[in-house]
């Protein structure tokens, strides 16, 4: 896209807003297009990863500069003098008044391309280098939880690790005690003690920047994931059928 604008070449009038009307119209689908990736990563596990906020800030950035390049190119389009009537009054030289506003347009809508070239261009690479660092990000912790045990968690842990991580939590104080309380997504009550071990062990991550009065978020971290996804509960129906496996034997052997 930075290409196109940058060799555009203008001539005033209906042709340059058809050229810009297109521009304008690409380049803002570009803009919704980074937004919605922008939404896509920071809501998926990716934010988790080890070196995604750079990436995820670099996004946000290349949302900017296409925002920008619309606007500039938008620009360019007001400039751009079409040929409406003028309202009624003493007679005017038609094509001395064309020429003169041709004259001005021209460096104007120039500016206005270079500009949004320019902001294009940035985007462009940012991009370019956003693709190969979340390429990096994505390998390179992939490789370190190989290296790394995945950490173990008991029943109680598992299960409050399972509501937060189908849409986070709240921990926040109620009454002038500070009496600690914490819930899920549903608003149900979730155990402090149970939560204050995922917190310690880095498998549930607090957002600190807000007060607790005011309720802080939690989020299930990577390693909470891993240690979701690994866990392998034990139910009690199991213990109790290996139980009375041996049991029930022997009550057979008696009868004979």
């Amino acid at each position: 896209m930075h290409s196109e604008v940058r060799s555009l070449t203008l001539a005033p009038g209906t042709d340059a807003r058809q050229q810009l009307t297109s521009k304008i119209l690409a380049t803002n689908e570009l803009v919704q297009q980074a937004m919605e990736r922008l939404a896509a990563l920071d809501a998926s596990q990716y934010a988790a990863v080890p070196g995604s906020r750079p990436s995820l800030e670099a996004l946000a950035s290349v949302v900017f500069a296409a925002s920008i390049a619309a606007s500039a190119l938008a620009g360019a389009l007001e400039a751009n003098p079409l040929e409406g009537a003028a309202f009624p009054g003493p007679p005017a030289d038609e094509t001395a008044v064309r020429t003169a506003r041709h004259a001005e347009a021209v460096p104007a809508m120039a500016e206005h391309l270079a500009s949004a070239a320019h902001q294009l261009d940035l985007a462009h690479t940012g991009c370019y280098y956003l693709a190969s660092g979340i390429t990096r990000d994505l390998k390179q912790h992939a490789e370190q939880q190989q290296a790394t045990p995945v950490p173990e968690i008991t029943a109680s842990q598992y299960a409050v690790l399972a509501r937060l991580s189908a849409g986070g939590g709240t921990r926040y104080v109620i009454n002038r005690h500070g009496v600690l309380k914490a819930i899920d997504k549903d608003r149900a009550t979730v155990n402090v003690a149970t939560l204050n071990a995922l917190i310690k062990r880095g498998l549930v991550e607090v957002d600190n920047t807000t007060p607790l009065h005011q309720g802080q978020r939690l989020d299930v971290t990577a390693d909470g994931q891993r240690a979701l996804a690994q866990h392998k509960p034990t139910t009690v129906a199991a213990r109790a059928s290996a139980a009375m496996l041996p049991a029930t034997k022997q009550g057979a052997s008696r009868r004979r």
